[in-house]
């Protein structure tokens, strides 16, 4: 049977439910209830069901391609494999040794529940969505911190996603007031087909785009009213910025439309002459008549309920298309591929490599009010993601990524890279990569200079300069909202200091990165921009520069011996102990120059330099 078909059924049986819903909620203007509002633990004999039935899926598909699934990985792998996974930086040193040396048989199951319940979990879950909805250094006015701050919080609450994406789609107001809504105030237009086209890739992995000018050229029951009915969900809202207040920040408003009926809208049009004038009245009208994809048309008259009567059909429980889609796009963080490719472009062409897994998991997070927690403390207990990278056999033919039977190399994402960097700086006593700094400072420091200079000008004080102070450059003057400032450098305070310098040094990264059309690299190319950033970056000369306090300095005054300190070297910067071979090279490379110090640099220098360090396997 074609998807197409399949969720032409599942969007209408959504759409009447979303309606049904809808009409009573077009008076009370509620929203659907949160299933969860706290963290929960590991759910014993019900986390492990699917956790086993993961792995039969898995072998199902291996059996029939004649594949043995690699071994298990490991301890070192692991413990690296699932600190980068489960929250972007690898183990400290003394983590990665504490793994190693217990004999807890039950060790790996501890870790991976310690490090769901713990907040850098929930910060790199949000890094990577917020690479899906605003990119690394698109964000107009901080929205992707703002966004993600909320985001984060909420995971680590324990919500559920589909609430969480309710929230994001039904925004309005200013982020100060509903950080939510940086999802649209991060983007420097709020442009209806576009909003449109993006919304439904973002939440439900269809994309609807090309059906925007044009009949869908491969989706055949996508026509071009098609996609005007589910753009006319968000033509019901605007941005607006202030420029002269600060701190800068848009705000989603409401922009009330008239509905349109489509019969009638095509009456009109046969009764314009003019082709330009046909097309004026045409696109003035074509985003006024709501309707699901492949469903039925949203007859309600107040153009303000419209986008709540979307996130209703997007997140209710008869939508198996979410359901499968936000599995797919969990499952490809941490696998780089989902069970479907492209990961958000689900269509009747597109086919799952695991069709009765995907189901499963869709309906699992479903079931389980779509707990982010359960879904990877699951996932990352399966002997499937604990497969060593290597050793997978076929019979016949290659062992692809898709079969799963492996766990894939996979190079280290820019969040991972500049984690992995901070991890290793955060051994020194003086940390050298990095310090927080609250993106709403600096407005603050103006704020307080102006009120000051204010209150100086009222009390009858003459001080030219303070007053200089109070325009820019161009002789602007700014007005400030503290009560904004107050709730926006609060909200960014809530998340770690390695957060927020790894995602500023991503978005560096994607500024200098992008394209000739702005388009901002995913990852590191084939490691080359990985390898220029160490072989000449500044932070390389800051981590491997000898200096008291600094990262060297701490390996070389703990331990008297120095296979000890080359072990050390090994753990801070790989996770795992070297081997004898590796230990003697090493130790005839530190001490063959007249300059033991250099020799440290060099050692340290020549590990940041290698593969096992930039990618995760």
């Amino acid at each position: 049977m074609r998807l197409t078909a399949i969720f032409a059924a599942a969007a209408i049986a959504c759409a009447l439910l979303a309606f049904q819903t809808f009409a009573a909620a077009e008076e009370t203007d509620a929203k659907p209830d949160d299933k969860k509002t706290e963290a929960s633990p590991s759910t014993g004999n019900a986390e492990s069901a699917l956790t086993a039935a993961i792995d039969r899926e898995i072998d199902k598909l291996l059996a029939r391609d004649g594949i043995t699934r690699a071994p298990q990985t490991n301890d070192a792998e692991f413990v690296r494999r699932v600190y980068l996974d489960l929250t972007g930086m690898p183990p400290k040193a003394d983590e990665t040794v504490a793994f190693l040396d217990s004999t807890d048989k039950d060790k790996r199951n501890k870790l991976i529940d310690t490090l769901v319940a713990d907040k850098r979990f929930a910060e790199y879950v949000t890094d990577q969505w917020l690479t899906v909805f605003t990119g690394r250094a698109r964000a107009q006015d901080n929205g992707d911190m703002v966004l993600g701050a909320w985001i984060a919080n909420e995971i680590h609450a324990g919500r559920g996603f589909d609430q969480i994406m309710y929230d994001i789609i039904t925004a309005e107001g200013k982020m100060s007031d509903n950080p939510a809504a940086a999802y649209y105030g991060s983007r420097r237009e709020l442009l209806t087909p576009d909003v449109a086209g993006e919304t439904t890739r973002h939440f439900t992995g269809v994309q609807i785009q090309c059906a925007q000018c044009h009949d869908h050229p491969y989706e055949d029951a996508w026509k071009e009213s098609d996609f005007n009915g589910v753009a006319s969900f968000f033509s019901s809202m605007r941005l607006r910025r202030m420029g002269d207040v600060r701190p800068r920040q848009s705000i989603v408003a409401p922009n009330k439309v008239r509905r349109v009926d489509p019969e009638a809208m095509q009456k009109r049009l046969k009764q314009i002459d003019s082709v330009e004038q046909r097309l004026r009245e045409y696109e003035g009208m074509r985003y006024r008549a709501p309707k699901y994809l492949l469903g039925d048309e949203l007859k309600v008259e107040n153009s303000e309920l419209w986008r709540k009567a979307w996130a209703k059909w997007a997140i209710a429980d008869e939508n198996t298309q979410t359901q499968r889609y936000l599995a797919n796009r969990f499952w490809s963080f941490l696998f780089g591929m989902g069970i479907l490719n492209p990961v958000d472009d689900f269509n009747s062409i597109n086919e799952a490599s695991h069709p009765e897994l995907l189901d499963l998991l869709a309906k699992d997070l479903r079931d389980n009010d779509y707990s982010v927690q359960r879904f990877y403390r699951a996932v990352l207990k399966t002997r499937t993601w604990q497969a060593a990278s290597s050793g997978a056999t076929r019979k016949e033919g290659n062992v692809e990524n898709w079969h799963f039977a492996r766990y894939p190399v996979r190079q280290l994402a820019p969040e991972q890279f500049f984690g992995t960097l901070l991890t290793i700086s955060n051994h020194a006593q003086r940390k050298r990569v990095g310090v927080k700094s609250n993106p709403y400072a600096r407005e603050r420091q103006q704020a307080e200079r102006e009120m000051k200079a204010a209150a100086d000008a009222a009390a009858g004080e003459k001080n030219d300069e303070k007053k200089e102070k109070k325009a820019d450059a161009k002789g602007k003057r700014y007005e400030y909202d503290t009560e904004a400032l107050d709730k926006l450098e609060a909200l960014i305070d809530t998340m770690g200091d390695d957060w927020y310098v790894r995602r500023a040094a991503s978005r560096r990264y994607a500024a200098i990165s992008s394209d000739d059309e702005m388009m901002e690299a995913e990852g590191f190319t084939l490691t080359i921009d990985q390898a220029l950033m160490l072989m000449n970056g500044e932070v390389t000369t800051q981590l491997s520069a000898w200096g008291r306090g600094s990262v060297l300095d701490h390996i070389t005054t703990g331990s008297g011996k120095i296979e000890q300190r080359i072990e050390r070297l090994f753990l801070i910067v790989l996770s795992r102990r070297p081997s004898s071979a590796e230990t003697e090279r090493f130790a005839a490379f530190i001490g063959q120059g007249k300059d033991e110090r250099q020799g440290w640099e060099d050692a340290l220098f020549a590990l940041l330099l290698t593969s096992e360090f930039s990618t995760n396997h």
